[in-house]
């Protein structure tokens, strides 16, 4: 499906929310679950959080539709609206410990290099929950939901050169992180 058509589909669909058409509400919010809870789960760390934070979201844009008036696209208020929610866990939840590589280590063939593979990835996990909440949604917005930085300073209403300092600042201080953990 085309952006433009894609963009046209949330705006119909949202004019029927905010009517209480429940069908619609169901396909707008099947769209965009999986996205919803793949970005929030790269925000906080924990997929059960992800879960309830996308579903916390799926409620807002319920009740919120009646009021809703479409200044941008419906994706990128979402997203929006996922990164307050996902900023508001953050500083409420304390940090949980992630299990030792011993934990992940099999002895069937292959098995050194998945552990390894996941311990990395779980030390850049851990490196990522550490930076500031604001270069972690820079990070997590332009590297691994692939957006654009135009579509990042505006899901996070800020100016495309605040977003690029932040993408600045969050690589440099990932690195330090991840060569402070031998990466």
């Amino acid at each position: 499906m085309k952006t433009n058509e894609s963009h046209k589909e949330d705006l119909e669909l949202m004019q029927l929310v905010a009517r209480r058409d429940i069908a619609a509400y169901r396909k707008l919010i099947g769209k965009y679950l999986n996205y919803s809870v793949r970005f929030a789960e790269r925000m906080v760390g924990d997929y059960g959080a992800a879960e309830d934070i996308a579903q916390e979201t799926a409620l807002k844009i319920w009740n919120e539709a009646p009021r809703w008036q479409p200044k941008a696209k419906f994706s990128t208020w979402l997203y929006q609206i996922l990164l307050n929610a996902c900023i508001d866990y953050k500083r409420k939840k304390r940090p949980v410990s992630l299990p030792d590589a011993d934990a992940l280590y099999d002895e069937s063939p292959g098995a050194a290099e998945m552990a390894m593979a996941k311990e990395q990835a779980a030390t850049v996990k851990r490196a990522l929950a550490k930076l500031p909440g604001r270069q972690r949604a820079a990070l997590v917005l332009c590297y691994y939901e692939e957006m654009s930085n135009q579509k990042a300073a505006e899901i996070m209403e800020i100016n495309i050169g605040t977003l690029q300092q932040l993408l600045f600042r969050a690589r440099q201080n990932l690195k330090e992180l991840l060569e402070e953990s031998g990466l």
